[in-house]
């Protein structure tokens, strides 16, 4: 499973539960990747996607070509470029009639159709930024002070809130996981905030949200309209997180590199939702595994000259910027323009712009 550095998701699940698969199932974080010249067949991953850059993301996508030339020896999931992220994802599940409610980039300057709405990340998980904001007087004034804090409105989002609390005046966030060809749901999170999580003061468990959760495992209710979803999302590994709203499904958003606990959220009480998912998700990452003892399969060279010349040119400015204008500024900014030139013919020609 490729990912980036510091967010291995399935680390405590697979040195628990999950103990058995672990030496089968191995993080690969991207930058390591992207550094080796051979790579084992098998089956590969490619997660938290939401998490890398445009630059990162171009990478990934070249390695995913390289391994998929190896043809039936190498299973790929998650193409790197043609999953949808999340504001993509949101607004063609709003154009399609999947959801209800749309999403708005800070910088569209365009006002909501509805309210109330919530500010957050487009990338990050588990980010939400604002409460909910009651109209559009109310958001230009959070947005406002948003930008005297200093805050980018770069990465931030604005979505309409939809959700509906039960009789007993409960929300509840779905879940659930599609591996490879399965999809496993995997729990309902109930709670009396509108923002439902485990982790979170609100998260109820009682003997009504045990029956609701054993029924969803057992009868996978949604498991026709998910697969839609996931295929408008072209993602082939991840956990949708969604509610039901009218009696519609509306989803809020689908990690590629979602966490799994050590042990179940919410105490014992939820032990055997947790076991049936944890056996269930085993088995489909089972049926997705690769014959033991992998051949290593040589990796091409990436051209990359011009992302070297990119990073020659950035590092002399940026040590240039860094040090101010003091002494010799104008005799080490000729200095910094030669080495650039010379840097420029060093690189090879017949290597292709990355």
């Amino acid at each position: 499973m490729l990912t980036t550095l510091h967010h291995l998701c399935l680390e405590d699940f697979l040195a628990t539960r999950g103990a058995a698969f672990a030496p089968r199932l191995i993080p690969l974080p991207y930058d390591t990747a992207f550094a080796l010249k051979k790579l084992p067949q098998g089956t590969y991953i490619f997660a938290d996607l939401e998490r890398l850059s445009c630059a990162e993301l171009s990478r990934a996508a070249w390695l995913w070509q390289q391994l998929a030339l190896r043809g039936n020896e190498i299973k790929l999931l998650n193409h790197p470029t043609r999953v949808k992220q999340r504001f993509e994802l949101l607004r063609a599940l709003r154009a399609q009639g999947h959801n209800d409610f749309d999403v708005y980039r800070l910088d569209e300057h365009r006002v909501p159709v509805r309210f109330p709405v919530f500010v957050r990340s487009e990338h990050q998980h588990n980010a939400v930024v604002s409460g909910l904001i009651p109209d559009a007087a109310a958001l230009e004034a959070f947005l406002q002070q948003w930008r005297e804090g200093g805050q980018s409105v770069g990465d931030s989002i604005i979505t309409e809130f939809c959700g509906e609390a039960d009789e007993r005046g409960l929300y509840r966030r779905y879940a659930a996981f599609k591996v490879g060809e399965r999809i496993i749901p995997t729990d309902i999170f109930f709670g009396y905030g509108w923002e439902v999580r485990g982790m979170a003061r609100t998260f109820v468990v009682d003997e009504h949200t045990l029956a609701a959760e054993t029924a969803y495992l057992h009868g996978n209710p949604h498991e026709t309209q998910l697969r839609e979803v996931f295929a408008t999302a072209q993602i082939d590994y991840g956990r949708v997180d969604y509610g039901i709203v009218n009696g519609r499904i509306q989803v809020y958003e689908i990690n590629t590199n979602p966490y799994i606990a050590a042990s179940p959220l919410g105490g014992n009480q939820r032990a055997d939702i947790y076991e049936h998912f944890s056996r269930h998700f085993l088995a489909a990452l089972e049926a997705l595994d690769s014959p033991s003892h992998p051949a290593l399969l040589p990796l091409q060279t990436r051209p990359v000259a011009g992302q070297q010349w990119q990073w020659v040119k950035q590092t002399l400015y940026s040590a240039l910027w860094k040090s101010g204008p003091s002494h010799h500024y104008a005799q080490r900014l000729r200095q910094i323009r030669e080495l650039s030139s010379w840097g420029r013919k060093a690189i090879p020609r017949n290597a292709k712009k990355a």
